[in-house]
């Protein structure tokens, strides 16, 4: 099921599948990691932000980016 990332709870892991945020910010989550087949945990949540685990290194995000990754949910 395709969700955005802005979806995943604390402590949850998903799959990125695309990201369709406009190109000039694409790319610079690309260069962040945030890239299709990655995966990403969110370990903390708070109000309009959230920090994620990708690629060893944690990127806080603002929810309208973390939207526009689409992912698919780990179990």
């Amino acid at each position: 099921m395709v969700l955005p990332l802005s979806s995943i709870n604390t402590g949850g892991s998903a799959k990125i599948l695309a990201l369709v945020n406009p190109p000039l910010m694409a790319g610079r989550l690309s260069d962040l990691g945030f890239e299709p087949e990655e995966a990403v945990t969110c370990v903390l949540r708070k109000r309009n932000i959230a920090a994620y685990l990708v690629r060893g290194a944690v990127i806080a995000l603002r929810e309208e980016d973390s939207r526009m990754i689409l992912v698919e949910a780990l179990s």
